[in-house]
């Protein structure tokens, strides 16, 4: 693993356009000053200019896969920290901190970028790290045959766990598709099966001829014997 190759993750022109892109949303949907938005842009570029200057002082290929590891899981761990006393808030008082939304919004593009640097078995062991305690609640709710006081709490603990992945793997959609919104998305998938009806439709009449001529579409051919 390169080094160069994590900083063009981390710094690469598409990740600071969905970043800027999101805090200006952000701002317009919350109503927010440009105080706040020079301070939530300054602690993202703190929270990954922290973790090059890490990555400046190892050398070793090796140590820096741990370090990529590690910051994946503790990157991970905070956006769900976030997301819970997100959700918590919107059940106490109806409305969440927006400091904290836009916080774990950006996160997210941490998350993604890094993702693909780590290998698939290491994010494994992590997903699987991560959700040990939904597993457990699972286990003992099959298991259990009677009543048990704070079941009900379980469940609803399980329920939140489960809607904070569906948030995560939402954001993650959006960044591989550049879309803000499910109705892109939507749009998205029906423009690209109405490009695979119209290419079935031209492929209709299509032959091959002893293996080498092609003939493809509904195209009209003339042959001149010389």
């Amino acid at each position: 693993m390169e080094l160069s190759f994590i900083k063009d993750k981390l710094t690469n022109s598409s990740l600071k356009r969905s970043v800027t892109e999101n805090i200006d949303e952000w701002m317009l949907g919350f109503e927010q000053t440009e105080e706040a938005k020079l301070e939530i842009q300054t602690w993202f570029n703190s929270l990954i200019h922290q973790f090059l200057n890490i990555l400046n002082d190892v050398e070793v290929k090796e140590e820096l896969s741990v370090l990529l590891f590690s910051k994946y899981v503790e990157l991970k761990c905070y956006w769900k920290q976030l997301n819970t006393q997100i959700q918590y808030q919107n059940f106490k008082n109806g409305i969440a901190d927006s400091k904290l939304i836009i916080q774990a919004s950006l996160i997210t593009y941490i998350l993604i970028a890094l993702e693909p640097l780590i290998h698939e078995e290491d994010l494994n062991e992590i997903k699987e790290f991560l959700t040990k305690p939904i597993r457990e609640l699972i286990l003992e709710e099959s298991t259990s045959e009677n009543h048990q006081p704070g079941l009900e709490d379980s469940s609803d603990n399980l329920l939140e766990q489960q809607l904070l992945a569906l948030y995560y793997d939402k954001e993650k959609l959006f960044k591989e598709l550049n879309c803000h919104d499910t109705k892109e998305v939507i749009e998205l998938i029906q423009n690209m099966r109405e490009q695979v009806n119209s290419l079935k439709l031209e492929m209709v009449d299509s032959c091959i001829l002893d293996g080498h001529i092609r003939f493809t579409g509904k195209r009209k051919i003339t042959i001149q014997k010389i």
